[in-house]
């Protein structure tokens, strides 16, 4: 509804694109993975007698590979620091 969408603040804006963007980001990995799951039966009949072909050694994809740790207490430092800037904005708005 046009009236819901205007009362809504930037951040509650920010938060329902981005469940949107990972819902369709997560059903284009479905897809993606599905596509690879088909490429490696369609060349199983393919590989050498005793070797086995799985589709993570086919192809591995960027959100499979290991992630590097997070540093918490530099997003603590973040969010603190966005948390002022919204207040400051917020108190300057009134």
């Amino acid at each position: 509804m046009p009236n819901e969408f205007w009362n809504l603040t930037f951040h509650e804006f920010w938060c329902i694109q981005k469940g949107k963007n990972d819902r369709f980001e997560m059903l284009q990995r479905f897809e993606w993975e599905r596509v690879r799951w088909l490429a490696c039966i369609n060349l199983q009949p393919h590989t050498k007698k005793g070797q086995n072909l799985t589709p993570q050694k086919l192809c591995k994809f960027e959100w499979e590979k290991t992630k590097t740790e997070i540093d918490t207490e530099k997003q603590r430092e973040r969010a603190n620091y966005i948390n002022k800037k919204y207040d400051k904005l917020r108190q300057n708005g009134e």
